[in-house]
């Protein structure tokens, strides 16, 4: 359920996530933990390791139970994210961390109004900074997969505009950072042992 600022409530999210369509697979949750981790990390003050360790010995667990009471109470069925992927979660974390000094700036100059980047939710600013590191350091994964990722998790914590102002700005980072590649089709990534970390 929307809050009173458009925000999604709890982790009333999975719905939504299938409707944008967010794939389920290890890659994708990682990206969605990657997301929550930096919230995180941002707004409680928390180191990288700890988050880390915390979602590697229990956090995941809880909100995948999470999720399932909940879309099993709205009568949609059980849901399952496969564990995050053991080797782009922490990578997205810790890259993020270790290049925000960087990042920030680059998101703050494909936005229109100067100060905006700095007035975005902490959620908002860790989607777009998840997608900036993995456009300037992942090349391998192509854009149109970091792309629908972030978009899907962004469609699944608000309502309003902020999912067409992070699309925009992903877009703008992609041209940026990737020249003229073409958005890839998100396609299913391999099967993973399901391992987390």
């Amino acid at each position: 359920m929307p809050s009173d600022d458009g925000r999604q409530t709890s982790f009333s999210f999975v719905p939504e996530m299938k409707q944008q369509g967010f794939r389920r697979n290890a890659s994708s949750a990682a990206r969605l933990a990657a997301v929550q981790a930096l919230y995180e990390v941002d707004v409680a003050g928390a180191t990288v390791e700890y988050v880390l360790a915390s979602f590697k010995e229990q956090r995941w667990a809880s909100v995948q139970a999470e999720l399932e009471t909940e879309v099993t109470d709205l009568k949609e069925g059980g849901v399952h994210l496969p564990a995050p992927d053991r080797r782009v979660l922490p990578s997205v974390v810790r890259g993020v961390d270790s290049h925000r000094s960087d990042l920030d700036p680059l998101i703050s100059a494909q936005m229109e109004a100067e100060g905006a980047f700095q007035q975005l939710e902490a959620i908002a600013k860790a989607i777009l900074r998840s997608a900036a590191f993995e456009l300037a350091h992942t090349p391998q994964v192509p854009v149109g997969v970091i792309s629908a990722d972030y978009v899907a998790i962004a469609n699944s914590f608000f309502t309003e505009n902020q999912p067409t102002l992070i699309n925009a700005v992903i877009g703008s980072l992609a041209d940026k950072l990737r020249g003229d590649v073409e958005p890839a089709e998100a396609s299913p990534a391999p099967k993973r042992d399901g391992s987390v970390f």
